[in-house]
């Protein structure tokens, strides 16, 4: 039997006054199902249908009131938490530029404008995170293939066609030149969220399936001198099979696998690695006293050791806030995660903030002399458009997530309206 004119008046109405739309159709289906209850209940004890009808809307209170309930329950205010870190440790590496380009004697990359190019990348990420965050995060499941396919493809082209700087190659696109290989990690787990959320890893045929998803696009990385980015890889596709329900012994093998090359690679590395002055680095005081970096202590400076550069420059105390702002970050996306009800974006939120730690530890190693491994980027502050533009993207997805947890599948939603 379908929905009675009365109550789909009704629910009409409730929902003018609930602001929250992606609740909308989960409300209706609660609401309907309520509505007739009360209305059988009614006709039980022998009123007339009419009648009955009229008890379910009697009983369900003013439709103005209710909505007014329902609008305080369901609102979905901008989670403060995840943004605010996220905007505090963009606005430093910004201010870290400007020193770079305007107050500091590294004069090798002032002709780069880097606070001028940081700033477009800036604002252009902001507006990208907010514009996400409004955008209903479940209607990109069906695109998880397309987008795997997709980042194969332009990976596969940069691999092979990519003109290469220090083995990384990169994709040229005429008016600029993309890393690409350094956004793979955060759009391989967006497509794999998609793709694996509901995989049964149980099924012969389908567990090898879904390893060689995984490994392929490690495998062309691993054909690069992007070790970086495939250890960050492999942490990623583990943290999906583990998401997915995979078995401790196939994650496990997995990830021991796939870590083979880059081990291997890490002890070369290991053998010719000669690590930044750590000895200057202890000497640094609480706060930093000195804006001026001398050009030959650092290569790379913007980019893989702006960590050094804060440590150096701004002292140990700017360095344990930048740590810190990134660290609350990574530990609200994990603790948030737990809230959120649809399994996909629970895999997106948990693989993602495992992308980003990743790259954050790599990337600390790498600045305190720990670890030989180039071209890791610091989340939200190390130079560059690609990095913080995906990066910016990614927390506009977790923003959506969170302001969307306790909804379910809208798939779902579609097939119960249709039945």
């Amino acid at each position: 039997m379908g929905l009675d004119k009365e109550f789909e008046v009704y629910i009409k109405e409730l929902c003018k006054q609930i602001k929250n739309k992606d609740v909308h159709a989960s409300i209706k289906l609660e609401i309907s199902d309520h509505l007739q209850t009360l209305k059988e209940e009614a006709l039980l004890a022998g009123l007339s249908e009419e009648e009955a009808i009229d008890q379910a809307l009697a009983r369900m209170g003013d439709v103005k009131l209710l909505g007014k309930q329902l609008n305080e329950t369901h609102k979905a205010p901008m989670d403060i938490k995840t943004i605010l870190p996220v905007m505090i440790a963009s606005l430093f590496g910004l201010l870290v530029m400007y020193y770079l380009q305007f107050h500091s004697t590294f004069t090798e990359i002032q002709d780069m404008k880097v606070f001028n190019k940081s700033l477009i990348f800036y604002l252009l990420g902001i507006l990208l995170m907010l514009s996400l965050s409004m955008f209903d995060y479940r209607k990109l499941l069906k695109f998880s293939k397309h987008l795997y396919a997709g980042t194969v493809l332009i990976l596969l082209i940069t691999v092979l066609f990519g003109v290469r700087v220090d083995g990384v190659p990169f994709l040229i696109l005429g008016f600029a030149n993309i890393n690409f290989t350094e956004i793979t990690p955060f759009l391989l787990v967006m497509s794999f969220a998609g793709i694996f959320h509901s995989w049964n890893w149980n099924d012969s045929r389908k567990s090898w399936l879904g390893v060689g998803i995984l490994a392929f696009p490690i495998f062309l990385l691993l054909t690069t001198s992007a070790i970086a980015t495939s250890i960050i890889c492999i942490i990623g596709c583990t943290a999906i099979m583990f998401g997915s329900r995979a078995s401790l012994k196939q994650a496990i093998t997995f990830a021991a696998t796939a870590s083979i090359w880059p081990i291997f690679n890490l002890l070369v590395l290991s053998q010719n690695y000669t690590s930044i002055d750590t000895k200057d680095i202890k000497k640094i005081e609480f706060i930093g006293n000195s804006l001026n970096l001398t050009p030959n202590l650092i290569s790379e400076v913007h980019t893989d050791f702006i960590f050094t550069y804060i440590i150096y420059s701004f002292g140990w105390l700017a360095a344990i806030i930048a740590f810190v702002l990134v660290m609350f970050f990574i530990w609200r996306m994990l603790s948030a995660a737990k809230s959120v009800n649809f399994i996909y974006g629970k895999m997106l939120v948990i693989g993602l903030a495992v992308t980003f730690a990743s790259q954050f530890i790599l990337s600390i190693l790498t600045n305190l002399g720990l670890s030989p491994l180039p071209g890791v980027a610091m989340p939200f502050m190390s130079f560059g458009g690609s990095h913080i533009l995906l990066e910016m993207i990614a927390v506009g997805l977790v923003l959506s997530i969170f302001r969307r947890r306790k909804a379910a599948d809208i798939l779902w939603l579609d097939v119960k309206n249709n039945t």
